[in-house]
């Protein structure tokens, strides 16, 4: 599974096309498609002295069809929008992509947080996005690191093994002989090994398929 970050200018969407007027930096709390052409967007912004204009820019923009403010103070508001501009999300979303939210709007782009199961997704979602403006990805990583990350037994068994010559061409040690140098059992320390080596296979595949997904961009 994977994060990534993608910015992706959006000159259709009045909330971005007004970030860029005005420069303010708005949060998409959540949104829910309304149809194929408009969704409903719950914004807020936050230590901007152009929020009452921002405001304005984004109900004056022709794809805004309905805007209600729900709190405001001259540096903060929140408020609720139906734009119609869905091209963003459902270019990730029908890519088998989920946004996490809050979606970051600012300087006519909105910068999206996006879980994917597999790289073997995002070619579509690429191509998707090339429909939508200009994009690019600004940081892309596993979030499986965490299941690859090795015990400190493990760990430990892959060093003695290492030290004692396990890997060389010339093996001349054994699971017993690392079994004897950890003072485990020769099961134990089989498991322990074999996991370990697992691990970082499981490593070596995952960076080897950021790399393809980098080299698509």
């Amino acid at each position: 599974m994977y994060l990534l970050k993608v910015k992706v200018d959006q000159h259709r969407c009045s909330l971005a096309v007004a970030s860029k007027k005005c420069p303010v930096r708005a949060e998409i709390i959540s949104y829910i498609l309304l149809n194929d052409e408009d969704a409903l967007f719950l914004v807020k912004t936050s230590d901007a002295e152009n929020v009452t204009e921002y405001i304005r820019e984004v109900e004056r923009h022709p794809n805004t069809k309905f805007i209600q403010v729900l709190e405001k103070t001259p540096i903060e508001a929140s408020f609720i929008a139906v734009v119609s501009d869905t091209t963003g999300i459902k270019a990730f979303e029908n890519s088998y992509c989920f946004i996490k939210p809050p979606i970051i709007v600012e300087d006519g782009s909105k910068i999206y947080e996006i879980i994917v199961p597999s790289t073997s997704y995002l070619p579509k979602a690429y191509a998707n996005l090339n429909n939508v403006g200009e994009w690019k990805v600004i940081e892309i990583k596993s979030i499986g690191e965490r299941r690859a990350g090795l015990t400190e037994a493990q760990r430990r068994a892959l060093k003695i093994a290492y030290d004692l010559g396990y890997f060389s061409e010339r093996r001349e040690v054994t699971i017993n002989d690392i079994a004897m140098a950890l003072g485990v059992a020769k099961s134990t320390a089989h498991k322990h090994l074999k996991i370990a080596i697992s691990k970082l296979v499981e490593r070596y595949i995952q960076e080897k398929e950021l790399e393809k997904s980098i080299e698509l961009l």
